[in-house]
């Protein structure tokens, strides 16, 4: 159903379907937010903004999303201490993607679970 989400790993946090509905609202602004921002870090070539965004939606991403993509946003972040911002675009970049239909995911399966109350 999903490429990227992966909602079993969201039963592990949610004990009933209000907290699973509230973890999707969460998890939809905090991933919206951080991707404008990671957007705008690039733009900027903000190394310690991009460091700090990569660090945050480390945080929280990887627990929800497939052991691909959790790798991938992992060694990047891991990264961004020996590269540069220069360096570094291009991984972000092609990070870019999976996150933004990491997003798309999110916000369907929010949907779903709202349609579910």
């Amino acid at each position: 159903m999903y490429i990227f989400l992966d909602t079993a790993r969201a039963d592990e946090f949610a004990t009933d379907h209000g907290q699973m509905l509230n973890l999707a609202d969460t998890f939809v602004s905090s991933l919206q937010s951080d991707l404008q921002s990671l957007q705008t870090a690039l733009s900027e070539s903000d190394s310690a903004t991009l460091q700090k965004l990569l660090h945050t939606l480390k945080g929280y991403v990887t627990f929800l999303c497939n052991d691909g993509l959790a790798k991938e946003l992992v060694d990047i972040e891991a990264s961004t201490r020996q590269l540069t911002v220069e360096q570094l675009k291009p991984l972000v970049m092609g990070l870019l993607p999976a996150l933004s239909n990491m997003q798309r995911e999110v916000t369907e399966w929010r949907e779903q679970l709202s349609q579910h109350t």
